[in-house]
C-alpha cells in the first residue's frame, strides 16, 4: 500500500518514487539561490521541472517537498511578489495533488508574520485567501487567515469591513476544525457584529453555538465570553434573558471531571442477571451525574460572582410579569448565596409576596443600595430605562395584588392605593389588560373598575354547554305548552259542535 495515494477520496497509484531526485535537487536549488541572488529564477525553474515530474508521477510526498521548497526559496530571496505569483500558479496546475497544496498553504501561512510591511502582508493574505476559496481541504487555513485580516481591518478602524469578512466564514460546517477553535471564531463574529450594532445577525450567529458545549469545565473562559456578549445583546431588549445569562456566569467554575473507570463485570454475568445490572447502571449513572467539586476562589472572585448574582436578581425583577419570570424569581430566592446580600433577597421577597409595595418606603429602604449598581446610573440611556422600568414593575405588581383582593373598586380609591392620578391608573390597567395579565372592565361614568378572573377553555365550554341545555329545555317546554293549547282548543271546538 506504500505505492498508493489516497487523494480526495480516490486511490491513486504512485507510478514513480522521486525521493532520491528530491534529496539531490532541492538542497542544490536552495544553495544556488542563496549564494547567487541572480540565479533565483534558475533555481525556481529547476524546482518547477521537478514539480511537474512528481505531480504527473502522483508522488505526493515528493511533490509536497518541492512546493514547500519553492516557497522557501522565495522567502530567502525576499521576493514576495514571486511568492504570490508561484502560489497562484502551482495551485491551478492540472492534476495538482491536494495534500501537496495543503502543505504549501500551511507553509505560506507561517510567512504572514514575517512580511516586512503591512502592504506586503495584506497582499499575501489576499493571495492565500483567493487560492483557498471553495476548497474544503484548506478551510481551516482560510479561516485563520480571515481572522488575521479581520484583526487588521479592525485595528484600522474599519469595523464594518472586519465584520463583513468574518461573516463570510461558515465555521459551523467545518468538519476538520477543532470544536474550541470553531467557538472562538463564532464568538469573534458575534463581537464584531455587536460593534457595528447589527443585533439581528448577532442573534442568528449566537444560535450556532450549543450551550451544552460550555458544560465542560475546560471551556469556562469561552463560557464567560459568550454570556458577556449575550448580555450586551439582550440587556436593552429582554431583561429576562439578561437575567438568565447573569445566572449562568454567576456559577463558580468547577474542576475537571476524572475519567470514568471501566466496569470489570463480564457480558455473561450481565445476561444472567438483568435486574442487578440495571441497578448497578443506575448507581453508576447517578455517580457520573454527580456535581464536580468547585474550585476554591479568592475573595475578589467571590465578590465578582456575588455581583453577577445581584445583576441576575435586578434584571429578573425588571422583567415584565409572566409565568416564566415568576418561576425564575422563585428559583433565585432559593439560592443560598443571596444570604450574603440580604437587601436583594428582601427585594425578591417583596415582589413575590401578595402585598402592596409603597414606592416611598421602597425608595427609602433600597434606593441608595440600588443606586450603587451600574444599571441605575442616571447619566446613561440604559440607566434611565431601568429606573423607569422599576417604577412600572412596582405599579404593575400593586395592580395585580389589588385584582386578587377586589372584584370591583372605585377609580379614586385605586388612585389612592397606587399614589397615582386617575388617568395614569387607566393607562396601567389598559397595559395589563392588553398583555392578558388581568381581566378588567371600567365603567367610566360611574368611575368603577370591575375585576374578573381569567377562565380556562374548559370552563368556557362548560358554561356554553350549560347555556345551550337551558335554551333547549325552554324550547322543549314551549313546544309542549303549544301542543297542550292546541289539544284543549280542538276539544272545545268539538264540544261546541
Amino acid at each position: 500500500m506504500d505505492t498508493y495515494l489516497f487523494d480526495g477520496g480516490r486511490i491513486t497509484k504512485m507510478e514513480v518514487d522521486y525521493e532520491p531526485a528530491c534529496n539531490e535537487k532541492i538542497p542544490m536549488a536552495m544553495e544556488l539561490a542563496k549564494k547567487n541572488p541572480d540565479a533565483f529564477h534558475e533555481a525556481i525553474e529547476m524546482m518547477l521541472q521537478l514539480e511537474k515530474q512528481t505531480r504527473l508521477g502522483a508522488d505526493m510526498v515528493s511533490c509536497s517537498r518541492v512546493l514547500v521548497a519553492i516557497c522557501q526559496i522565495c522567502l530567502q530571496a525576499g521576493n514576495w511578489n514571486a511568492l504570490n505569483e508561484y502560489v497562484s500558479l502551482l495551485v491551478r496546475r492540472r492534476s495538482q495533488l491536494k495534500q501537496a497544496v495543503v502543505k504549501m498553504i500551511q507553509e505560506c501561512c507561517t510567512y504572514v508574520d514575517k512580511t516586512p510591511d503591512k502592504e506586503t502582508k495584506l497582499k499575501l493574505i489576499d493571495t492565500l485567501r483567493s487560492v483557498t476559496e471553495g476548497k474544503i481541504y484548506v478551510e481551516i487555513e482560510r479561516a485563520r487567515l480571515t481572522k488575521i485580516l479581520a484583526d487588521i481591518k479592525e485595528a484600522d478602524g474599519d469595523v464594518a469591513g472586519a465584520a463583513a469578512v468574518m461573516e463570510e466564514l461558515q465555521v459551523e460546517t467545518y468538519g476538520s476544525m477543532d470544536k474550541r477553535e470553531k467557538v472562538e471564531l463564532i464568538l469573534e463574529q458575534m463581537r464584531l457584529c455587536l460593534l457595528k450594532e447589527d443585533y439581528v445577525s448577532t442573534q442568528i450567529i449566537a444560535k450556532k453555538i450549543s450551550i451544552k458545549f460550555f458544560d465542560d469545565p475546560a471551556q469556562h473562559d469561552l463560557k464567560l465570553k459568550f454570556y458577556n456578549l449575550m448580555i450586551q445583546l439582550n440587556r436593552d431588549t429582554s431583561f429576562l434573558n439578561t437575567s438568565r445569562h447573569y445566572q449562568a456566569i454567576a456559577e463558580p467554575p468547577r474542576k475537571k471531571k476524572p475519567a470514568a473507570v471501566e466496569s470489570s463485570t463480564s457480558d455473561e454475568k450481565k445476561k444472567g442477571d438483568d435486574k442487578k445490572t440495571k441497578e448497578e447502571d443506575d448507581k453508576k449513572s447517578e455517580a457520573d451525574v454527580a456535581v464536580e467539586p468547585e474550585i476554591e476562589l479568592t475573595d475578589a472572585q467571590k465578590k465578582e460572582l456575588t455581583d453577577k448574582l445581584v445583576c441576575a436578581v435586578i434584571y429578573c425583577v425588571l422583567a415584565p410579569f409572566d409565568n416564566e419570570q415568576s418561576d425564575m424569581m422563585a428559583h433565585l430566592s432559593k439560592n443560598k448565596k443571596l444570604e450574603d446580600v440580604p437587601a436583594y433577597k428582601e427585594i425578591l421577597r417583596l415582589f413575590m409576596s401578595k402585598e402592596l409595595i409603597n414606592f416611598d418606603t421602597f425608595n427609602a429602604d433600597f434606593g441608595m443600595i440600588l443606586a450603587e449598581n451600574e444599571m441605575f446610573k442616571d447619566n446613561s440611556k440604559h440607566g434611565k430605562k431601568c429606573i423607569t422600568e422599576l417604577k412600572d414593575r412596582l405599579i404593575e405588581h400593586n395592580i395585580r395584588i389589588i385584582a386578587m383582593y377586589y372584584s370591583r373598586l372605585h377609580l379614586t380609591r385605586m388612585s389612592e392605593l397606587l399614589n397615582l392620578p386617575t388617568n395614569r391608573c387607566e393607562e396601567y390597567l389598559s397595559k395589563l389588560a392588553n398583555s392578558d395579565t388581568i381581566r378588567v372592565k371600567i365603567d367610566r361614568p360611574a368611575g368603577i373598575i370591575y375585576f374578573t378572573t381569567k377562565k380556562s377553555a374548559s370552563d368556557i365550554l362548560n358554561n356554553w354547554a350549560t347555556d345551550v341545555n337551558q335554551l333547549m329545555s325552554l324550547v322543549n317546554k314551549t313546544c309542549h305548552l303549544i301542543n297542550k293549547e292546541e289539544c284543549v282548543y280542538s276539544v272545545m271546538c268539538a264540544v261546541e259542535d
